[in-house]
Formats: C-alpha cells, sequence, structure tokens
C-alpha cells in the first residue's frame, strides 16, 4: 500500500507532496519577480530627463538637472544676474530687439495671433514659463534678458488648443527662436508639413535647432 502524506493539500502520496513542494517554490519565485518589477515600474514613474537640452540623463521628477548640469546651471544663473547690469543690454540691445519684434508682429504673425498675444491670460502664462525656465534659451543655454520670448513648441496655427499649455512652451533666445520660425515656415510649405509640427517634440527642436550652429 502506498504511503500518504498530511500537506496542506491534503493526503497525497510522496511523489505529489514533492511536485507540490516545487511548484509552491516557483510560485513564490515568480510572487517576488512580480513584485520587483512592479517596483522598478513604480520607480521609473518617478524619473524624468534632466532638463538640459540634448542630456539624455535620467533623473528625480523633482530634480531638475543631472548633478553635472545642475552646477552648470548655477554657473548659467549666477552669468545672467551678471548680465543684467551691463551697459550692451541697454539702448542699443534693445532697440534692435524692438525693431526685430515689430517686424516679426508685422509680417509673421496674423492679426488673430497679435490679439491673442496681448491677452491678459497670455500674458500670466508667458511670465510664469519665462521664470519656470530662468529667463534661459532652452536650446543654447544663453540667458534671455531684455525682452520675454516665450515660443509654443506646437505652432499656434496648428494646435490652438495648446495655446495657453505650459507643457507646450519655452524660453528661447532670438537667434533660436529665428531659426525655429525659419524652419517652421519651411515645414508649413511641405504636403504633410501641419501634421509634422503639430507633434514635433521638444527634443526634436533642440537638436535641430542645435544642428543649425554647427
Amino acid at each position: 500500500m502506498v504511503k500518504m502524506i498530511n500537506t496542506q493539500y491534503g493526503y497525497v502520496t510522496p511523489q505529489e507532496a514533492e511536485m507540490d513542494a516545487h511548484l509552491d517554490k516557483w510560485m513564490k519565485r515568480r510572487a517576488k519577480q512580480h513584485d520587483k518589477n512592479k517596483e522598478v515600474q513604480h520607480a521609473m514613474t518617478l524619473m524624468k530627463h534632466c532638463n538640459w537640452g540634448g542630456c539624455n540623463k535620467v533623473v528625480p521628477k523633482s530634480q531638475s538637472f543631472c548633478d553635472k548640469h545642475e552646477a552648470m546651471n548655477e554657473r548659467r544663473k549666477a552669468d545672467y544676474k551678471a548680465s543684467l547690469n551691463h551697459q550692451s543690454q541697454t539702448d542699443t540691445g534693445k532697440q534692435v530687439r524692438r525693431d526685430h519684434q515689430a517686424y516679426y508682429n508685422h509680417v509673421r504673425r496674423d492679426p488673430e495671433a497679435n490679439t491673442f498675444y496681448h491677452t491678459k491670460q497670455w500674458q500670466t502664462v508667458r511670465d510664469y514659463v519665462y521664470s519656470r525656465d530662468m529667463a534661459t534659451c532652452q536650446v543654447c543655454g544663453n540667458a534671455v534678458t531684455d525682452r520675454k520670448i516665450v515660443d509654443h513648441i506646437h505652432p499656434l496655427k496648428v494646435s490652438n488648443e495648446e495655446r495657453l499649455s505650459q507643457d507646450n512652451l519655452w524660453t528661447l533666445c532670438y537667434r533660436c527662436h529665428n531659426i525655429k520660425t525659419n524652419l517652421e515656415m519651411k515645414i508649413a510649405a511641405k504636403d504633410n508639413g501641419n501634421a509634422i509640427l503639430k507633434h514635433a517634440k521638444r527634443e526634436w527642436w533642440q537638436k535641430i535647432i542645435s544642428e543649425r550652429f554647427k
């Protein structure tokens, strides 16, 4: 007569008891791996890429930059503060920029866009983004000191629903803004140009604008 063993599953043969034990171990390993995967997935939801243009390092969401670029950002802020009192940022420079802005408003912006850019809602969001980006161009890193150039990553004409979205706005210097505007005009002329502009990512713009500096 076969000897029976009393287990948590009842009376079973030794062979069945051994198989049950192996199965229990496998289930515990599987559950442990599942818990580990959940921990990794949770950790990834708390991470993001470094805000420095072109940097692919991952940092906690509560942190803006990786260690390397945090130090560079501190130097950049110090340079920005020092530039505020520089004479070259006054009369001549401001006049050139005022002339550029007048030309841009007259030639490139349509009346509807001009109306929007004079609303209180836009000015409030613009001021927030300019402060969030620490008055710094998000492509080249130069300080934007004498006028708040806050640009729509997805242009207003093709993504009007994002006109006040902070995630669709960033600060650019005059040089990078001009490059982006010229590229937008060329892309818009293509058959699928508006679709490209509507879905272009921040990182993609950083890459192609930076390539124009080389």
